[in-house]
């Protein structure tokens, strides 16, 4: 978890350098930036003034909660397969569904988003694999103002240290995986992000999968997805596997490290 103080100086939520922030809706942001090469990659997220029905993403950092909708997921899916590899793979639609529009709310945006209990839920399909999830609206600080360009680590540590670390702990613990399978399915989702839709931005994603270290000399458990061998095609190779190729009835990721040996 990164501390509250970092070289020496507190950090707050709104930083005081450069203009003040202004203060917009989530749901403004979102219908202003959504357009154009944006358009259609937030359709999975609905940000609504009322609490919906969905699972509150913050009660799935509990094992208790998360487990049985993973089994639910494995039976329904594949009820043949490694238990494991499928957990992984709901894992990939749940932060691809999750961060692709959300990174670019907080990057391309300029956007603070504090995560809390309460604010996004999830909605699921019938065999309750991730569908989309549900954004109560609030009013946000937007940083388009400031002279200097967010830190992306200070940008983004509340979705961090609030919802994708215990998120994390709580799938591993649903599946006796390896942190290190759903931290590199996250880290393949912001490397996706900062290279193929983020274009002419303030915010680079970049130091979240390049820095070996955050902030608070902590190791980054995102860095480096891929590996800096690649096959003779040039794909890369994801550096820690997902498991996929366990699955008889999907195909074998191109980016698996296990095709290039």
């Amino acid at each position: 978890m990164m501390n509250a103080r970092q070289n020496g100086t507190e950090k707050n939520a709104s930083p005081s350098i450069g203009n003040s922030p202004t203060t917009r809706s989530l749901s403004e942001i979102k219908t202003d930036l959504f357009q154009g090469p944006y358009q259609g990659l937030g359709d999975r997220h609905q940000i609504l003034t009322t609490h919906s029905g969905g699972i509150d993403c913050f009660a799935l950092h509990d094992p208790d909660c998360l487990a049985p909708l993973l089994d639910h997921y494995c039976r329904a899916k594949y009820p043949q397969d490694d238990r494991r590899a499928a957990i992984s793979m709901w894992s990939q639609w749940y932060f691809g569904i999750l961060l692709s529009p959300v990174l670019v709310l907080a990057a391309a945006g300029e956007a603070v988003i504090t995560f809390q209990p309460n604010f996004i839920s999830l909605k699921t399909d019938d065999n309750q694999c991730p569908a989309g999830f549900d954004i109560h609206d609030r009013q946000v600080h937007e940083m388009k103002e400031k002279s200097i360009p967010p830190d992306p680590w200070a940008h983004l540590e509340c979705l961090i240290d609030g919802h994708l670390e215990p998120m994390v702990a709580s799938l591993a613990a649903s599946s006796k995986v390896s942190p290190k399978v759903f931290w590199s399915n996250i880290g393949v989702v912001v490397a996706y992000v900062e290279k193929h839709v983020l274009k002419n931005t303030r915010v680079s994603l970049a130091p979240l999968i390049n820095d070996v270290k955050r902030p608070d000399g902590n190791r980054n458990p995102m860095a480096t997805p891929y590996s800096t061998k690649q096959s003779d095609d040039g794909t890369p190779s994801r550096r820690v596997c997902c498991l996929r190729y366990l699955l008889t009835s999907v195909d074998i990721c191109p980016s698996c490290p296990l095709a290039k040996l």
